[in-house]
């Protein structure tokens, strides 16, 4: 096994509600598959997310234009309106998130119910092997990327391998490509771009574009109903859970030992850990 850096984490961690905790680890399918929930790219916390990968696919087409001294290019029709169309046929986007960060401040108090929650260890390679199975072929486990000139520079190199197979008619309002599947996973990747003010989060996703609108499934997230789909993984994918700073640590550590064992789940004591996160809310 090489060696755990931050580029590099073993274990990836979801943060989440003790009550998430429990329907996660108490209902199991049929075939003794416990179940995540991959909420909708449109409602994730960040809003701007989407403009963001807009602007720097855009960008990345300038500068490859730029690059290759090509003038009244493509990137003349590639805007706002012509993305959601190419978005909307790729698929709807869902996205499963994750942190390298197993005991985070700003992570407990953004995604861990202020404290009170635990963040849930699952193994990275483990998530790979998920995405790379051919049953979960629109699937991708991605590093999220949070410096812009990196992403312009990533992108302007693909579209060297893209730019001549798009062609434009009717004043851009249609458009043709041979190539459907490089530009899909272009839009894929788009989704692992965030703003450098979430670097902190240090943030993995697993991202899925779903186009058969029958396995979709909705919750309710106060005024809004959130769709969201389901990843089925085995069991054994769970190697640590942290329990958050805000809550009777030890007792609740205690607590879940006993629940994990009473569900035959393979977790030493030293798997389930307290945060060493002092945090007092106030």
């Amino acid at each position: 096994m090489q060696p755990e850096t931050k580029n590099n984490p073993n274990i990836l961690f979801h943060y989440t509600s003790i009550g998430t905790l429990l329907d996660i680890l108490s209902k199991q399918n049929e075939d003794n598959k416990i179940c995540f929930r991959a909420t909708h790219a449109k409602f994730l916390n960040d809003p701007s997310e989407y403009q963001l990968a807009v602007s720097l696919l855009k960008q990345s087409m300038i500068n490859y234009e730029n690059e290759n001294s090509i003038k009244n290019g493509n990137s003349t029709y590639f805007n706002d309106e012509l993305i959601k169309k190419l978005t909307l046929v790729s698929g709807n986007p869902f996205i499963l998130s994750f942190s390298a960060n197993a005991d985070d401040l700003s992570m407990w108090r953004s995604y861990g119910a202020d404290g009170k929650g635990v963040a849930i260890g699952l193994d990275r390679k483990m998530l790979e092997a998920y995405a790379n199975n051919d049953n979960t072929i629109n699937t991708r486990l991605l590093q999220c990327i949070y410096n812009k000139q990196k992403i312009i520079n990533k992108l302007t190199t693909e579209w060297g391998n893209l730019y001549n197979e798009i062609t434009f008619m009717d004043e851009g309002k249609k458009i043709g490509l041979s190539s459907f599947d490089f530009f899909f996973d272009i839009i894929k990747q788009s989704f692992s771009f965030k703003e450098e003010d979430y670097c902190v989060e240090n943030e993995w996703r697993l991202c899925t574009n779903v186009t058969d609108n029958k396995t979709l499934r909705y919750r309710n997230n106060g005024d809004l109903i959130v769709p969201y789909i389901e990843h089925y993984f085995n069991k054994e994918i769970i190697k640590k859970i942290t329990v958050g700073p805000c809550v009777n640590k030890e007792l609740s550590k205690e607590s879940i030992e006993m629940f994990v064992k009473s569900k035959e789940y393979q977790l030493s004591s030293d798997s389930i850990i307290a945060s060493k996160i002092s945090y007092r809310q106030i």
